[in-house]
């Protein structure tokens, strides 16, 4: 299928790092106008803004892309669900984050997802697709979006309202694979849902569609991707603990299993598996199916971040450490994303085990965390500086000593 058969507007609601991409890929792929919709006036306000320096999501294919679609007045941003009116397509892309709650407990909020359905229903029109990348539980799409949509449009599911959901798969700081070409599960609620958002993806956006006819299956397909990684994750980190007691060390044993061609797959220790998905996602498939090796796999992606806090306070105290700086705050190495960071909760629970030290946060790429303006004045302050993913510390020259959190 050709450009021509995009449709002449697209509304993406949410305005995150999945809704931005989405957006960007839409009006660079051929529709006319795309728009935005977000709750948060400042997200609005950065998107509109086509600052590089503001943008909050820093890929490169959006960095580079959005300014100009700005000008075009191909893409904007707003606030306001009535500026979905006339839209062929609405993309939903809002989140269903992890809540922590006192003791430690966790809930999944499911408000965002829900929400839509009540601020979207007025504008909807006969014919429009509603495609949700938003990840959810199978059945999650009917239930908390596609039926809510029937009762308060008023418009028949597929016959006049066509809705399917299509997860994102986007890996934040990976420029191999994108939103032009990573494939795309699509399922439908009906026959004509499917073959809509299969002629959407496939067609106008251009990228490999996988189709599958029962909707459930392209929601469990996300669970199972990010379960996948957050049990092997989880189990490589339990045998990191049991080698560290014994002297063997791990990253060894993987480099040397990694040698068969066959059979067996790399992953690697850490203090935390964290962002916006895998937590969540394996949680979420935890819940649906009541999976005992996912629990378990949860308990201890839960207590790494204290495993690492304890190996790293013996390390601080044989040093003499103080004053001490986390230099790196991203979910994993290097990334300017915090979403649910390794770094955040190694620091509550070292502050936890030693309310003595003087701990300080920096990182350039996620200044409204960072304790200091500048990596000099950072770097001045502190005798004993923890890096995650700013590895050219090592060889730095300064007065106190470097240590590499993920070669603990």
């Amino acid at each position: 299928m050709v450009a021509e058969e995009c449709p002449s507007k697209v509304a993406v609601i949410g305005g995150g790092f999945v809704g931005l991409h989405t957006a960007v890929h839409a009006a660079m792929a051929g529709v006319n106008s795309v728009v935005v919709v977000d709750i948060n006036p400042e997200i609005v306000e950065r998107i509109n803004s086509g600052d590089p320096a503001r943008i909050h999501v820093k890929e490169e294919y959006v960095v580079e892309n959005l300014p100009a679609l700005l000008r075009e007045k191909r893409l904007r941003a707003t606030t306001s669900y009535r500026e979905v009116r006339g839209a062929e397509v609405v993309v939903v892309a809002v989140q269903t984050p992890l809540k922590r709650g006192p003791g430690g407990s966790v809930t999944i909020n499911y408000g965002p997802l829900r929400s839509v359905a009540e601020l979207l229903h007025p504008y909807l029109e006969p014919g429009t697709l509603v495609s949700s990348e938003t990840t959810i539980y199978p059945g999650g799409t009917r239930e908390l979006l596609a039926e809510p949509l029937e009762r308060l449009s008023g418009l028949r599911l597929d016959e006049q309202l066509f809705v399917a959901h299509a997860p994102e798969r986007l890996s934040p700081g990976m420029t191999e694979w994108g939103p032009h070409n990573i494939p795309r599960i699509v399922g439908g609620v009906g026959p004509r849902s499917l073959e809509r958002a299969v002629r959407f993806y496939g067609g106008c956006l251009k990228v490999p569609v996988h189709p599958v006819d029962d909707i459930r299956v392209a929601e469990a397909a996300k669970l199972l991707e990010n379960s996948f990684r957050l049990l092997n994750i989880s189990f490589i980190n339990e045998i990191k603990r049991s080698f560290d007691r014994i002297g063997i060390n791990v990253k060894e044993v993987i480099n040397a299993a990694s040698t068969k061609p066959f059979g067996y797959m790399a992953f690697y220790p850490g203090p935390y598996a964290g962002g916006a998905c895998l937590p969540k996602d394996s949680y979420m498939m935890e819940q649906f199916t009541g999976s005992l090796l996912l629990r378990i796999a949860r308990e201890v992606n839960e207590t790494q971040p204290l495993y690492y806090a304890a190996k790293l306070l013996k390390t601080l105290r044989s040093r003499g450490a103080r004053r001490v700086l986390f230099y790196g705050l991203g979910f994993k190495p290097g990334s300017p994303y915090p979403v649910e960071s390794p770094v955040l909760r190694v620091i509550d629970e070292l502050k936890e085990l030693d309310p003595s030290l003087d701990i300080r946060k920096y990182d350039p790429m996620i200044p409204e965390l960072s304790d200091f303006d500048s990596e000099e004045e950072a770097l001045r302050w502190a005798d004993t500086i923890v890096t995650w993913g700013y590895r050219r510390l090592l060889g730095k020259p300064h007065s106190g000593n470097v240590i590499a959190l993920e070669d603990l």
